[in-house]
């Protein structure tokens, strides 16, 4: 049958207006599992051209038929002249019914690859399309498990990573996203993208950018070029800054820190970004004194003994629960 009758249907399911007839053709469509590339690749084109409705999966599960409509149907349609017997019809269904479900409510899985990082580790990824990506710690990258290079090259970071696009034959775009909805578009060109808690943040190595926030769409697209750094603001506003030393934002790659009078509070912030460790700084004004340099160190406690020899503070482990990470008070 033409594969336009089910992309019609599974575009109807979606959308919570599919009949009988075509959720019976999805039963037993989905029950291949050589279409199920095919489906996440339907599922993932409606939802760019919708991306204003939001999946309620539970919902999407009750509007499948359910197991006595399954149970009937197949019942119905077993040969006159003799056939499989009516148990047999409703475990097949069953089956079909559980998978149609599983792929649903688990397809960000199947559809997506998953890269994470623990707290202090690297991780170089080299993707499909001979792209590279250097993941830092503490975070996460979703590339397409289906259709990445020839159909789109679209993959979603949370936590920060430096970008190596290589630049296809056919001019394909390679596309970051950010859960904050920033959007970064390339051709091919080194960048990178830091997105956590805080906001997002955007450093060109070299190369042409275009960045945009889908959080308002009445701001237009920016283009940035080699040495500018954007940050973007919680409301989406896009800061550009010209001319900004890139190094200063790559350390992380060999495990180094950069302060240019920064805070005791922000470098606080930074380590626990990158390892996890909880920090308590007991005074006020020991929050607010600067340090500046470039310092190299693989973990929480090696850095917190500089500082401590720096500023000429103590360092005191607190008790732990296990499995909680490690929580260091900082005190005159």
């Amino acid at each position: 049958m033409n594969q336009d009758i089910y992309k019609q249907a599974i575009q109807a399911l979606f959308e919570g207006r599919a009949t009988p007839l075509q959720k019976a053709f999805l039963e037993e469509w989905l029950a291949d599992v050589n279409h199920q590339e095919l489906y996440f690749l339907w599922l993932e084109e409606w939802e760019r051209q919708n991306p204003q409705l939001i999946v309620d999966t539970e919902s999407a599960r009750l509007r499948l038929p359910n197991q006595t409509e399954i149970t009937e149907k197949k019942t119905a349609a077993v040969h006159p002249l003799g056939g499989r017997p009516t148990f047999y019809w409703w475990l097949v269904a069953s089956v079909v019914f559980l998978v149609a479900i599983g792929t649903y409510v688990f397809r960000d899985s199947v559809r997506y690859k998953h890269y994470e990082t623990s707290y202090g580790e690297l991780l170089t990824i080299h993707l499909p399309d001979e792209s590279r990506v250097i993941l830092n710690a503490n975070s996460i990258l979703k590339v397409p498990r289906f259709g990445f290079g020839s159909n789109s090259r679209e993959v979603f970071l949370k936590g920060e990573a430096e970008f190596s696009v290589k630049h296809l034959p056919n001019h394909g775009r390679f596309i970051v996203r950010t859960p904050d909805q920033l959007e970064v578009k390339v051709l091919g060109t080194e960048f990178m993208v830091y997105s956590r808690a805080r906001g997002s943040k955007v450093v060109l190595n070299k190369g042409k950018v275009q960045l945009r926030s889908l959080k308002d769409r009445t701001i237009k697209p920016l283009i940035i070029t080699t040495g500018d750094v954007v940050t973007i603001s919680s409301q989406g506003r896009l800061l550009l800054r010209h001319h900004q030393p890139v190094a200063l934002h790559a350390g992380w790659k060999e495990h180094r820190f950069t302060f240019q009078n920064t805070s005791v509070s922000e470098i606080a912030y930074q380590l626990t970004e990158r390892f996890g460790t909880q920090i308590v700084i007991a005074d006020s004004a020991l929050a607010k004194r600067t340090l500046g340099g470039t310092f190299k160190a693989e973990s929480a406690e090696k850095f917190l003994q500089v500082i401590a020899d720096l500023l000429e503070v103590r360092v005191i482990p607190n008790d732990t629960v296990a499995g909680k990470p490690q929580t260091y008070t900082l005190t005159y």
